[in-house]
């Protein structure tokens, strides 16, 4: 049976992501900001075939999907385990507007071995540094190495905005990558880091 002052809690809203697409041209490819309201920056590493490019680009509206998914499961969601339950620390999910924008976007390659330790090409040759302990250690490939594998590497960063000071201004930053094997594979993004911005 429904209380006498249950009908006047006030339902909480849950906020959704949604996506602000600025149309102002980015004449000069700057990191995109929401003072500024231009186009994300995208950055096409050297020896990335256009026709990659073309392909992931027409892939876009499914990348923004799993985005969106990612900033409610980890930050709009008031159960998410990625917000901080003390006021005054970082992410706050009462300044979240819901609202974000794509500021940098940048498609490259990615060189993984059979254990999938990640390496870049250097000096005409495949290369990993690692660490044991503070001793550095370096691992050379040549570039036709059958242990090597290459991936499309995707990585974006999203703008989310907050209503920290009243009006709605940059909150928060949230890098993501993923790694596909072939154009047509699955995207999966992760989460590298969040930041303030």
């Amino acid at each position: 049976m429904m209380g006498i002052f249950d009908k006047f809690k006030k339902k909480k809203e849950v906020k959704k992501p949604n996506l602000i697409v600025f149309e102002k041209e980015n004449v000069d490819n700057d990191y995109a900001n929401f003072e500024l309201k231009i186009k994300p920056r995208i950055s096409i590493d050297d020896g990335f075939p256009q026709e990659a490019y073309q392909l992931l680009a027409g892939r876009h509206k499914e990348m923004l999907e799993q985005i969106e998914e990612i900033i409610f499961r980890n930050y709009l969601d008031e159960t998410s385990e990625d917000l901080s339950s003390e006021v005054g620390c970082f992410p706050d999910i009462r300044y979240f507007t819901g609202n974000y924008y794509v500021v940098y976007e940048r498609y490259g390659f990615a060189y993984r071995d059979n254990h999938h330790r990640p390496y870049h090409i250097k000096n005409g040759q495949y290369r990993n540094v690692s660490y044991k302990g503070n001793e550095r250690q370096e691992n050379y490939l040549p570039l036709d190495s059958d242990e090597i594998t290459r991936y499309y590497n995707i990585f974006i960063q999203v703008g989310l905005t907050g209503m920290e000071s009243g009006q709605e201004e940059d909150y928060m930053s949230l890098d993501l990558v993923a790694e596909i094997a072939l154009l047509d594979d699955k995207i999966e993004f992760e989460v590298l880091s969040h930041g303030v911005m």
